[in-house]
């Protein structure tokens, strides 16, 4: 099983206020997310130096104060550009902005907060082509299965990620979604019944055929067999609980949570929260 342990507290920034983490403030993390409105362009430069200098990863939140233009120059420079529909960048800017960053070695995310209408759908596809990580989520909305799924696809041909969060009960398009090589989220309050725990077991096996994987964040205390299940299966569990006592048979699993992390394309900033 591939796990990783709570490291973050409070609550995550997309676009409300700024999170600003010291480097190394998260052992083998070191990176430093600022949200846009905190310094001025060439403040941002300095920062992407300093970074750079230090291998450290510069992380920018775009509320939109920034050009394309900066934008660009900034992720030449190494820096991670984390966007969503709130911003409303054109699709094009939003290409030249992921274009920018791949030439940085630096990656551009965007996260779709609204509803997908068929406009929208068209213009995520250009953009998962293009190579530009995309996220969404189910929290405010419900979304398509069949139009999640064809964004993951065209994510996959442009060598992007594809990130979905879940919540609620399990629904059948998670499957095809998870073969899509879509990185898929869920809480253990989805999983109601031991049919549901084979079934995230058998998203997991499907995403890790795919280079990507079933997230479980474990909020509240969990079966241990349902958790031997899900680790047979190879899901990624992120624990949300107070680390159990050491005669606690979950104790190994939460060992194990320790000594990984998830790669930081499969979340959008922060891995602990389902969005």
């Amino acid at each position: 099983m591939e796990a990783a342990h709570k490291i973050d507290e409070g609550e995550p920034s997309l676009s409300v206020r700024a999170d600003e983490l010291p480097l190394d403030a998260r052992p083998g993390f070191r990176t430093l997310t600022l949200r846009d409105d905190r310094l001025d362009f060439a403040g941002f430069g300095d920062e992407a130096s300093s970074c750079r200098r230090r291998r450290a990863r510069l992380r920018l939140i775009d509320l939109g104060r920034f050009s394309v233009s900066e934008l660009e120059w900034l992720g030449e420079a190494g820096t991670d550009i984390y966007t969503s529909d709130r911003v409303k960048r054109a699709v094009s800017d939003l290409i030249l902005i992921r274009r920018a960053a791949g030439r940085g070695c630096a990656w551009a995310v965007f996260f779709q907060h609204g509803p997908i209408d068929e406009p929208g759908l068209e213009a995520l596809r250009e953009l998962g082509r293009s190579g530009l990580d995309i996220q969404t989520s189910n929290a405010a909305m419900p979304r398509d299965f069949a139009d999640l799924s064809t964004l993951a696809w065209d994510c996959g041909s442009g060598a992007a990620v594809f990130v979905y969060q879940h919540h609620g009960p399990l629904d059948p398009g998670l499957e095809t979604l998870a073969g899509r090589g879509a990185w898929i989220h869920l809480t253990n309050g989805s999983l109601a019944s031991a049919d549901d725990v084979a079934f995230a077991g058998v998203c997991a096996k499907a995403a890790r055929a795919h280079g990507a994987n079933v997230i479980l964040h474990v909020e509240t205390r969990i079966d241990p067999d349902r958790l031997a299940e899900l680790a047979a299966a190879g899901t990624f569990v992120l624990f949300k609980t107070p680390l159990s006592d050491y005669r606690s048979p979950l104790r190994p699993f939460e060992d194990a949570a320790a000594r990984r992390r998830l790669p930081p394309r499969s979340y959008y900033l922060f891995p602990d929260y389902v969005l």
